[in-house]
């Protein structure tokens, strides 16, 4: 049963709040480069992706970054239109967990873990007015359960 417990605490992850996500520092810094409109709309693509590349490869000299007890986020990758983040589950009795639970509520679990924390994710405006997803890769000793939210799974405004 404690085995349950840990995992449960992985799944959970960040704490998560319900608010609408305002203009950020970036989002107006985008408008004043004419990157993104009045409307948080992309305009010029190409000008966005090598500044989050470059914004990518700054944070990657945090990384690895651990979130919780349980899970460290190795990889992190930035562009227009979606997040990468690669990481791994490091309890050590999480196949235990997997195996007590099977494989397709590890993976609801996880997913709905990332549609409770939408605001970390979707922190920006011009990530949730134009096309634009979270992708997560997780392994564990004995599997790798992989998932993605797109900000209209979010329902942010």
């Amino acid at each position: 049963m404690q085995n349950k417990y840990w995992a449960l605490a992985l799944l959970a992850g960040f704490s998560s709040a319900t608010f609408s996500v305002h203009a950020s520092e970036f989002d107006q810094y985008l408008q004043e480069k004419n990157i993104i409109d009045s409307k948080f709309k992309i305009q010029k693509k190409a000008e966005l992706n090598e500044l989050l590349a470059v914004l990518s490869a700054e944070d990657s000299r945090t990384l690895p970054l651990q979130i919780d007890q349980n899970t460290i986020i190795e990889q992190l990758q930035l562009s227009a239109n979606k997040t990468t983040l690669k990481g791994l589950i490091t309890t050590p009795d999480f196949s235990q967990f997997e195996k007590d639970l099977g494989r397709k509520e590890v993976m609801k679990m996880i997913r709905n873990n990332l549609l409770n924390n939408c605001e970390i994710f979707f922190e920006h405006r011009y990530q949730i007015e134009n096309p634009y997803k979270v992708e997560l890769s997780l392994s564990s000793q004995t599997q790798t359960y992989k998932t993605d939210i797109s900000q209209k799974d979010c329902k942010l405004k």
